[in-house]
C-alpha cells in the first residue's frame, strides 16, 4: 500500500551530471518537497558547482513559465509541471574543500566546468534580472547554442530562494525549525557539509529522519583508484564522521544511515539510445539541455570506455528516497537492504576511502577502528526507477511501451 503524502529533504551536492539528473529528478517529483539544496565542491570547484546550479533552476524555470504552460492542453503533464513552479529552495553554498585530505576533482568525468562545458559566464551567486539568459563562456562557441536551450525571449519562473548562511549551518537551521524527524539529509557529493554540520550541533544534526547518501564500494572496484569510489574517496574523513554518528552513544546524537554504494547505483542505467529516442524529440528548454549535456558525456564515455550508457548513481538515491518515504515494503519493489558494519580507510596512501566490512559471524578479536551501524542498499529495481525518472523530469510516458524493443 502507499502512503500519499510530500516528503520534505535537504540534497546536499556538487552539481555534476548525475546530480543534475537528481535535481531535476526531486524537483519534478510531486512526492519530494526540496526544503534546500546545499553546495560543496566535488565535482569541480565550488565557483564552478554554485554556476551550474543556478543554470539547471534556470532552465527549468523555462520549462515551468507560465507563458509556457499556456501554450499546453490540461492534462497530467501540465499539472506535474504547475507543481514545480511552487518549489522555492533555500539554496547554500558551503565547503570549499575536504576537511583533511588534498582536493581532487572529478573533471575528467564531467568536464572541466563540472557540466558537460556548459559553463556560466556570470560570476554573481544570483543575478539581479533572473529573466534575463544566462550567457555561458564560450571557447567552443556554444553561446549560440545555448541561447536556443534556453528558449529565445522565453522567460523563466524563479525557483529558488538564496541563503546567505553556509551550507552546513543551514543545515542545522532547517533541521531546528522543523519537526524532528521529518528532514531526509541527501548526500550526493562529498559529505563535508554533513560532517561540519554534525561536528557544529550533533544534537540538532540528530533531528534528521535519515541521512542517504550515495558512495562507496563494498564488492565492486573503485571508480577513482582500485578501492575507492569518488564521493568517499575525496572527503573520506568526513564519511568516518557520518558512519561514527549512527552508533553514538548518547541516543540524542545518533543518526541512521542508508549508503548507496556503486554495488547497487552499477545495476541502474540510463542508454543513449533512450536520450534519443525518448528525450531529444521532446524540444523543450529542458530537453534540448538535457540532450546538451548528456550528449557530451555519451560522446565521452564511448570515446574512453565504449560504454552506450551512463550510470545513474546520484540519481538512484532520490528514487531510494521517495520510495522509501511512499512504500509500505521496500521489497516488494525491488530493494534490498542490509545493515552493516563498515568502516573507512582515511588515510592510506593505496587504499584512502576503501570500506571495510566486517563480515564476521563471529570473532575473539574486534575489528581496528570504529564501528557503525549502516543500512546498506545492494539492490534495487532498475526499470521501475528509469519509469520514473523519465516521467519526472521530462514527462515521458510511453518508455514502457516498447522497452522490450530497445536495443542498442
Amino acid at each position: 500500500m502507499k502512503k500519499e503524502k510530500t516528503s520534505p529533504c535537504i540534497i546536499d551536492c556538487d552539481p555534476g551530471i548525475d546530480d543534475t539528473l537528481a535535481i531535476l529528478h526531486a524537483m519534478g517529483s510531486p512526492k519530494v518537497d526540496v526544503k534546500a539544496i546545499t553546495l560543496t565542491y566535488g565535482n569541480t570547484n565550488l565557483n564552478n558547482v554554485t554556476k551550474n546550479l543556478f543554470t539547471i533552476l534556470h532552465i527549468l524555470g523555462k520549462e515551468v513559465h507560465p507563458d509556457r504552460l499556456a501554450t499546453l492542453p490540461d492534462g497530467p503533464n501540465k499539472d506535474r509541471l504547475e507543481q514545480i513552479r511552487h518549489k522555492k529552495p533555500v539554496i547554500s553554498v558551503g565547503a570549499v574543500k575536504p576537511l583533511v585530505v588534498p582536493t581532487q576533482y572529478g573533471e575528467d568525468f564531467h568536464g572541466p566546468d563540472g557540466l558537460g562545458k556548459l559553463h556560466l559566464s556570470d560570476p554573481d551567486l544570483a543575478p539581479t534580472d533572473w529573466a534575463e539568459v544566462l550567457g555561458l563562456l564560450d571557447p567552443d562557441r556554444l553561446g549560440g547554442k545555448m541561447e536556443a536551450v534556453a528558449g529565445e525571449g522565453l522567460p523563466t519562473e524563479k525557483l529558488f530562494t538564496l541563503s546567505k548562511t553556509q551550507a552546513h549551518l543551514e543545515i542545522l537551521q532547517q533541521l531546528a525549525e522543523a519537526e524532528p524527524h521529518t528532514i531526509t539529509i541527501i548526500a550526493l557529493g562529498p559529505m563535508t557539509n554533513l560532517a561540519l554540520a554534525y561536528e557544529k550541533d550533533p544534537i540538532t544534526f540528530a533531528r534528521c529522519k535519515q541521512v542517504i547518501c550515495m558512495g562507496g564500494c563494498l564488492d565492486m572496484p573503485g571508480n577513482v583508484t582500485p578501492v575507492a569510489e569518488f564521493n568517499f574517496f575525496s572527503c573520506p574523513h568526513s564519511v568516518h564522521t557520518i558512519l561514527q554518528a549512527t552508533v553514538n552513544k548518547n541516543p540524542a546524537k545518533a543518526i541512521k544511515l542508508y549508503m548507496l554504494p556503486t554495488d547497487v547505483t552499477h545495476q541502474v542505467t540510463f542508454r543513449s539510445s533512450v536520450l534519443k529516442k525518448y528525450v531529444k524529440p521532446l524540444d523543450t528548454p529542458l530537453s534540448k539541455f538535457s540532450t546538451m549535456l548528456l550528449e557530451y558525456l555519451f560522446d565521452l564515455l564511448a570515446e574512453k570506455l565504449h560504454y552506450k550508457s551512463m550510470n545513474l548513481h546520484d540519481p538512484l538515491c532520490i528514487g531510494f528516497f521517495m520510495d522509501l518515504e511512499h512504500e509500505d515494503d521496500l521489497t516488494e519493489v525491488g530493494w534490498h537492504i542490509e545493515e552493516c558494519d563498515i568502516r573507512i580507510e582515511s588515510n592510506g596512501s593505496l587504499t584512502r576511502g576503501m570500506l571495510v566490512v566486517d563480515r564476521r559471524k563471529k570473532s575473539t578479536k574486534p575489528a581496528p577502528g570504529d564501528m557503525s551501524r549502516t543500512h546498506v542498499v545492494l539492490k534495487a529495481h532498475p526499470n521501475r526507477y528509469l519509469k520514473s525518472m523519465l516521467y519526472d523530469i521530462w514527462g515521458v510516458t510511453n518508455y514502457f511501451e516498447d522497452y522490450e524493443h530497445e536495443s542498442e
